[in-house]
């Protein structure tokens, strides 16, 4: 059985993760500071081994891969930190992980970036040659891991990719001091269960989703490659749903959920898309990987069976 180290298991792509690598047939090594996440209860023991740690001080293990999936979300004011403090929060351990894994042996190591290494994009499929463009702290920390994971590639001949997320949904995700914020959807279920209403600003809204679990069985793919071509992958459905599809489809699940929707005398809320949708025909084309799930009721009742259990053990 092969073997794969996951940092930041116990945050919401992160657990999502560990579970999908553990169904794909790997030992998922699960590294966090902590673990509250509900998620690791229905991790299999067999297959998942958790390590208390930070990137800091990673036991050594005989790895054959690494998924860098832990980093801080939160602004430097959500955290009471400076901008410089903030980033060095997630270009730290990032080095240490890059360290860790050239020390190991590690032979392939994938590390999470995130469509926020753009500002504002055409509202296009965008591929992974369009050049970044950050605003913010955390867009700039992301834009820093892609081009130093692609020079250790090129310069250094390090066997390591980029996975760049977009819009993600699913199950296990909460607010945390890290990740403050919530996906829209998973905003909508916690109003949902915790209002019994959700306020749909922009309901003809069009916006990419990808399931997380889809996310783990992405990289999967991405390590079982033979070779890979390029130091930087997409990882998205290619999906696109209104916001309002999305509310009707939770108010399908939550008894007597209200929806309130712009009146005839007032405007929607102005669009706050500023972002195409990730294209993921370069996944497709080195790896195969091309099995999403598709948004449905049935997804998301998981998602919110599991929302609705952190909400009552609160």
């Amino acid at each position: 059985m092969k073997r794969v180290i996951v940092t930041g298991a116990n945050g919401f792509v992160g657990s999502n993760i560990v579970s999908a690598l553990s169904q794909e047939g790997w030992r998922v090594y699960a590294l966090d500071r902590e673990f509250d996440n509900p998620a690791v209860a229905t991790w299999v023991r067999d297959c998942v081994e958790r390590m208390q740690a930070s990137c800091a001080d990673m036991p050594a293990i005989p790895a054959d891969a690494l998924v860098h999936a832990a980093f801080v979300t939160a602004t430097p004011e959500e955290r009471g930190e400076s901008p410089e403090d903030n980033l060095r929060a997630n270009i730290e351990p990032l080095l240490e992980v890059m360290e860790y894994a050239k020390a190991e042996g590690v032979h392939r190591s994938v590390f999470i970036s995130s469509n926020a290494v753009f500002r504002h994009t055409p509202a296009t499929l965008v591929d992974e040659m369009r050049p970044p463009d950050p605003l913010g702290v955390y867009g700039v920390a992301k834009t820093m891991m892609e081009y130093t994971v692609d020079t250790m590639r090129r310069a250094q001949g390090h066997d390591m990719v980029c996975a760049r997320l977009g819009g993600v949904y699913g199950s296990y995700e909460y607010r945390r001091p890290t990740r403050p914020k919530l996906s829209m959807v998973g905003q909508m279920m916690h109003d949902a269960l915790s209002k019994g209403e959700i306020v749909v600003a922009r309901p003809a809204e069009l916006r990419q989703w990808t399931l997380a679990m889809d996310i783990g069985r992405a990289i999967a793919a991405l390590l079982n490659a033979d070779s890979l071509n390029h130091s930087l992958y997409n990882l998205a459905s290619g999906e696109r749903k209104t916001d309002l599809e999305i509310a009707r489809m939770i108010q399908g699940l939550v008894e007597g959920l209200r929806l309130h929707l712009p009146s005839a005398n007032e405007s929607p809320a102005p669009s706050s898309a500023k972002l195409g949708w990730l294209d993921n025909s370069r996944l497709e084309r080195d790896t195969g990987f091309s099995d999403w799930t598709a948004m449905s009721q049935d997804v998301l009742a998981r998602a919110l069976t599991s929302l609705a259990g952190q909400l009552r053990d609160a």
